[in-house]
């Protein structure tokens, strides 16, 4: 199996995370959740000779497809892959919440739309999509066992000690602890998980640690 490689892109002024991963000797990439400062995403891309072969979206939310209009026109024949029940949020500001913040950030729509146990092949990686609701109706992640440990791009849903939030208007935390202990905590412990804000973490470390939906929370294995 190739090397896989991955490279978190952070945007401000959300500080959220961009991941564009490949395997060794590939130039074909995933780019999961564009952000807002899309120079970014594309002079790595350009210093590193890679072309997206996708841009999946975990969920609609600005700060995660705020770079889809410029990488979609850069690369016109990349998908945006993004779920089925967050798709309506890429055009509209009002429901990827950017138009509060003065912004209206929208993208192009969606290509391809996916939802619970869709597999996508691309770019040398078979990624299963879960949705996880909860900070997001639509939410999703992409999982790749392919290799160990097993990797999640996994958005707004886990993060290092903490999760995503649940206060919007469509936000539901039993929701999104449900389907994190059903679904996410089922992997084993050295799962990694890419967050879309901060810094990686494991299945593992949250299990014991994480005060929201760990040990420290009540969970139990």
């Amino acid at each position: 199996m190739p090397r896989f490689q991955c490279t978190t892109i952070v945007s401000n002024p959300f500080q959220q995370n961009t991941f564009v991963a490949n395997l060794e000797g590939r130039a074909d990439c995933l780019v999961v959740d564009p952000g807002l400062e899309p120079e970014k995403i594309t002079q790595f891309l350009g210093e590193k000779d890679l072309e997206p072969a996708a841009l999946l979206i975990t969920h609609g939310h600005s700060d995660h497809i705020g770079g889809n209009h410029a990488l979609k026109a850069r690369w016109p024949d990349c998908p945006i892959i993004a779920s089925v029940g967050d798709a309506v949020k890429l055009t509209d500001p009002q429901q990827n919440l950017s138009a509060q913040y003065g912004l209206a950030v929208t993208s192009p729509p969606a290509d391809q739309t996916v939802s619970e146990g869709d597999l996508l092949q691309i770019a040398g990686f078979e990624l299963e999509v879960l949705e996880i609701p909860g900070h997001s109706p639509g939410h999703v992640v992409f999982v790749w066992k392919g290799a160990s440990p097993i990797v999640i791009f996994g958005g707004d849903v886990l993060f290092a000690g903490s999760i995503g939030r649940c206060d919007f208007a469509d936000g539901n935390f039993d929701q999104l602890s449900q389907a994190i202990h059903g679904k996410i905590f089922t992997l084993p412990d050295d799962t990694l998980v890419l967050p879309g804000h901060g810094p990686n973490t494991t299945v593992g470390d949250e299990k014991r640690a994480n005060p929201f939906v760990g040990r420290p929370a009540g969970y139990r294995d």
